[in-house]
Formats: structure tokens, C-alpha cells, sequence
């Protein structure tokens, strides 16, 4: 609905409580219903829709971000992490591949090293370690990230529509 309404110019993607995201609906993996076309609860309509989201798209890391709460963020324009916020790509430990792209998207965003360290080992990793890897583009203490995010989203807002989706493209 957003991609479609001119009166929205920026997207923020956040979680609730202590959870950025806790991953993708394993179950929606083993469970055939679950992945029949048009079923938009789906983790392929999810991903599909924010890869080709056409306006500027800003993560609000505001806790755990586990598989998807990873991989998601090399989608996003830009990505604000709360200071005690962790992240941790399982993929290895669950006995799948990564998911999203990030085969590709990880490694230009962190370099090749970096993102097979983190795919390989499935380590946590913290906030400012993620801005030092260059997946994250602020960190912020906790308190005032949606603040936070929610200026640049104004501020990036007051821009012509046609511009920041040319710009995106």
C-alpha cells in the first residue's frame, strides 16, 4: 500500500518490544499450504515486495534481529541500529543456506570476509560491530532511535517523490 500511496515518501521498518524480528516462519517452510501463490503472509511476498520497494526504505533495528532481522538490512536505503540491539544470521546452525539474496547483498555490503564469517559461524553480533562492518549506518542509544529515525525519514520526506524514486531506481 505504501509503494502505491503519493502521499507516502519513506518507509520505516521497525519491530515491537525487545525484537527487531525474530526470523522467517520456519514453519511456513515445511508447511505446503502455506506456500501456495497468492498467500500474502508469505516469506517470498515479503521479500519480493521490499526488494522492489521504489521509495526510500529505512530500518529501525530496536532489539534481536535473527535471520530476516539480518538479512533484510542490506535491502534497506539506510539502517539504524539501537545501541543494545544484537543480530545473528542461524542459518548454518538450522542446516539452510541464507535466504534474501544475501549470498550476494552480504558480502557488498561487509565485504566477502566479513559476510562469510557471519554465515559461517553464526555468531552474535552488536551494534557498533555492525556499524564497523558497515551494515549499519547509526547506531543510537535505545531511548531515542525512533526519534531519531523518524527525523531523517522528515527530512528525507521533503524531498520531491519523483526525485527519491528516480534516485532509488
Amino acid at each position: 500500500a505504501a509503494a502505491n500511496n503519493n502521499d507516502v515518501a519513506v518507509v520505516i521498518i521497525t519491530g515491537t518490544g525487545r525484537a527487531f524480528s525474530a526470523g522467517q516462519d520456519l514453519g511456513e517452510m515445511g508447511d505446503p499450504k502455506r506456500q501456495q501463490p497468492g498467500f500474502v503472509g508469505q516469506f517470498p511476498y515479503f521479500i519480493d515486495s521490499i526488494a522492489a520497494f521504489s521509495k526510500p526504505l529505512i530500518a529501525a533495528v530496536n532489539g534481536m534481529g535473527v535471520g530476516i532481522g539480518l538479512t533484510l538490512l542490506p535491502h534497506c536505503d539506510l539502517v539504524y541500529m539501537a545501541d543494545s540491539a544484537r543480530l545473528r544470521a542461524p542459518f548454518a546452525t538450522l542446516g539452510v543456506t541464507v535466504e534474501a539474496g544475501n549470498s550476494f547483498l552480504l558480502p557488498q555490503a561487509v565485504g566477502w570476509a566479513n559476510a562469510a564469517e557471519l554465515l559461517y559461524t553464526a555468531r552474535w553480533i552488536d551494534a557498533e560491530n555492525a556499524k564497523t562492518l558497515g551494515l549499519v549506518y547509526e547506531v543510537c542509544a535505545a531511548q531515542v532511535l525512533m526519534q531519531t529515525v523518524a527525523n531523517k525519514a522528515a527530512e528525507i520526506a521533503k524531498m520531491p517523490l519523483v526525485s527519491l524514486v528516480t534516485t532509488k531506481k
